[in-house]
């Protein structure tokens, strides 16, 4: 009889309890359960250390800067509900979950700036098993370079709420992808993702994929100073934030045909990012907007060995260009093209 007695308040317990993945709890001193998401929204009443809410998997579409004991700490506000069946919302850093989870708030975050079907879709492509060959690799990279893209325009295109200036930290943006690396441009306004290509081209030797290999191998030419991707790749000379010259006449054009060339005769599984190799190397080549680092024989000599050399990754007309560029910086001033800027004159 005494286990028949206590058995009613068991199962109401069981029924009452929430999914332990979905319990929260309160970890700092005190912090206000709110109508709706930001500082300055009501507060509905104050959640001391150590009470437990049920989390209702909806965050808000921007993150605030809350301080506690002159410690300033950066979050989305989740929507939760309480023991006593309260839903509001709470700044997220004061939350941690039960059940031990560290990845819990990258996974708020990503959220919070780019959705659930976005969020998803970056953790669906960490949990696929690794490429096997130089296909998968191929796929795997595109399909991650696309992910960060559409991250990274996302980021570019938000408006962020007028918080008293407040401005994001997005040093989080380092554990969204393991491949690339976190750096900030625009005098540290930017936050962007770029690709670490010494990871990849070890993926590629580590599957024996020729073609990865050439490809990766083409990459690091491009960005050899520490093999991450910048906006600035071997051929240009940074003049300031967002500009920069052309270092046509160091014969780093020359290397990078020579790189794309071993890379296109490699096979076709990278043939669209190779071309888009080649088509940036040729406008910096032949855009009329160019401004040159070099004088102008350096310059001459190298267009003319490229165009003794033969590349069959140039097509008719690209060498055609070429021949009509190269006749242009025979006489650089008169056709208003600016070389030797290196002389500061």
């Amino acid at each position: 009889m005494r286990y028949l007695l206590f058995l009613p308040g068991l199962i109401f317990t069981c029924c009452n309890n929430e999914p332990t993945q979905n319990q929260l709890v309160v970890i700092f001193p005190k912090i206000s359960l709110h109508d709706t998401p930001g500082e300055n929204a009501a507060a509905m009443r104050i959640l001391a250390d150590g009470e437990h809410l049920t989390d209702l998997n909806e965050v808000s579409h921007f993150e605030s800067a809350v301080y506690f004991n002159d410690q300033r700490f950066q979050s989305p506000w989740i929507k939760v509900k309480t023991a006593d069946h309260q839903t509001g919302w709470v700044f997220a850093e004061a939350l941690r979950p039960l059940q031990k989870d560290t990845g819990w708030m990258l996974q708020k975050r990503l959220t919070c700036y780019f959705g659930a079907a976005l969020a998803g879709r970056r953790n669906l492509f960490l949990n696929n098993p690794p490429a096997r060959n130089d296909a998968e690799l191929a796929a795997a990279y595109r399909e991650v370079t696309a992910l960060r893209d559409t991250l990274m325009y996302l980021l570019a295109h938000r408006t962020e709420p007028d918080e008293a200036g407040f401005r994001p930290d997005f040093s989080w943006l380092t554990e969204v992808l393991p491949h690339f690396v976190y750096q900030t441009t625009a005098n540290g306004s930017r936050p962007y993702l770029f690709a670490d290509y010494r990871y990849w081209q070890n993926r590629a030797a580590q599957i024996g994929g020729a073609e990865s290999m050439a490809f990766f191998n083409t990459c690091l030419t491009a960005f050899a100073t520490d093999s991450i991707e910048s906006f600035f790749p071997c051929w240009a000379f940074q003049v300031s934030e967002q500009d920069a010259a052309s270092q046509l006449g160091l014969k780093k054009h020359l290397a990078m045909l020579q790189s794309i060339q071993t890379a296109s005769e490699s096979g076709t599984l990278y043939q669209s990012e190779i071309l888009r190799f080649k088509e940036a190397l040729l406008e910096d080549i032949l855009d009329k907007k160019t401004v040159y680092w070099q004088p102008e024989p350096l310059i001459i000599n190298e267009l003319e060995e490229i165009l003794t050399q033969a590349f069959s990754c140039l097509n008719d007309r690209d060498r055609m260009a070429l021949w009509a560029r190269l006749t242009m910086f025979e006489q650089a001033a008169a056709n208003g093209i600016k070389v030797n800027l290196r002389s500061g004159l």
